[in-house]
């Protein structure tokens, strides 16, 4: 573990959010992705309509989106476990919403739109792009991988090339692994 250095201000843990997103196969065919947001404090901390001891969750949400192969969303259950407002679930039965979208280019800048301000939770919302990532990766490596991807970059959100630095097509990632389809 790091020590902090002689020249830098101590520091103490205020609050912490966990965000979690995990990926499954089903035996239907499709796929689940789970997202879990969870912020608790050190401390105990009072609320307008509760009290929360140290380490228990302020916020807790789950929501689980179950998709095809061609990204498209089949299911979408959100849930609201702990709130700081009893009203704090009553938003969840919005994101059914997101059936039949699907999770490609853009689909952050939709689901952000769709579900602004009152319209959605923005802790629920948050889950949103890490679980359309964990979708690529799902995806991506439920087809064996890059080689795999590769081989059927002519489908959407096959091939991951242009998602990041590293992916550019003109970089020697895209040259070794994926030559067939850059020039």
């Amino acid at each position: 573990m790091e020590t902090i250095a002689a020249s830098e201000p101590g520091r103490r843990a205020i609050h912490l959010r966990r965000i979690t997103c995990e990926g499954f196969a089903r035996d239907d065919g499709l796929f689940d992705i789970e997202g879990t947001l969870i912020d608790t404090k050190p401390y105990d901390t009072r609320l307008p309509e509760k009290d929360v001891p140290a380490q228990a969750a302020i916020h807790h949400m789950t929501l689980r989106l179950t998709i095809d192969r061609q990204w498209t969303i089949r299911d979408a259950v959100a849930r609201t476990l702990h709130g700081p407002y009893a009203s704090c679930g009553e938003i969840s039965a919005s994101y059914r919403q997101l059936i039949g979208l699907r999770i490609e280019a853009g689909f952050t800048k939709s689901v952000k739109r769709m579900f602004r301000g009152t319209l959605g939770c923005s802790h629920l919302t948050e889950l949103l792009p890490p679980m359309a990532t964990t979708a690529f990766q799902m995806l991506w490596s439920e087809h064996d991988g890059p080689a795999s991807a590769a081989a059927s970059a002519d489908k959407p959100n096959a091939s991951p090339l242009g998602g990041c630095h590293v992916l550019r097509v003109d970089g020697p990632v895209a040259k070794l692994h994926f030559s067939h389809l850059v020039k």
